[in-house]
């Protein structure tokens, strides 16, 4: 199937994993060409009858595995563009934040804001859940990061934010931004979250020809 820019497409899957919804599960791709960079495919997969969701980015270019890096000083530094697959590990340097790609982990296009923004929210909700078990030490980590956090937004303190992809399938965007090529041991060290790199030889193992 050939996706076209700009028109987004809903798939039918079948059967949902999770409740076994006969026909409930579909699929809504979008194709959007992003300026300096390529196209980009953002799709999600729904369930219509749990609710079950799943969204994946995905670079309709042969890109190699890459690290970003974008040093952010002011607000306008803050519209860097993000995009994020599955695959793709974020790390926010300054206040110790990694994201790492796990098997249930989501891509998304988003800028330097918007991951900030999830990473407050994730913050709020393990600040209250630390203060209900009295680790006082925790919440008090918690409050420097999401001050530093406020800070960065205003301005005022600098972040060191950088993305890196085994798969190549994520990216920052900005006239900021820095790359280079990922070392194979870097890639080692890297998650794949759902995915799974299949050498050649394992692709071959137990085919047999008729």
């Amino acid at each position: 199937m050939t996706e076209r820019e700009g028109e987004i497409q809903e798939i039918r899957l079948g059967d949902c994993p999770i409740c076994g919804g006969k026909g409930t599960l579909k699929a809504i791709q979008y194709v959007h060409d992003i300026p300096y960079f390529g196209k980009v495919m953002e799709s999600t997969i729904i369930c219509e009858r749990c609710g079950y969701r799943n969204a994946d980015v995905m670079i309709l270019e042969d890109r190699p595995p890459k690290l970003y890096t974008v040093k952010v000083e002011n607000e306008k530094d803050l519209f860097t563009r993000v995009v994020r697959s599955k695959s793709g590990t974020i790390e926010l340097e300054e206040i110790g934040v990694k994201i790492e790609p796990g098997p249930a982990a989501e891509g998304f296009v988003s800028n330097v804001e918007g991951v900030l923004e999830r990473v407050r929210e994730t913050l709020i909700m393990a600040k209250h859940f630390r203060q209900s078990e009295g680790d006082e030490e925790a919440v008090r980590k918690a409050d420097e990061i999401l001050e530093y956090i406020e800070e960065v937004k205003a301005g005022k303190k600098p972040l060191t934010v950088k993305i890196a992809d085994p798969l190549g399938n994520s990216a920052l965007i900005g006239e900021k931004v820095k790359s280079r090529l990922l070392s194979e041991e870097e890639i080692k060290k890297l998650s794949l979250g759902p995915y799974k790199i299949v050498e050649p030889e394992e692709a071959g193992e137990g085919e047999e020809s008729d």
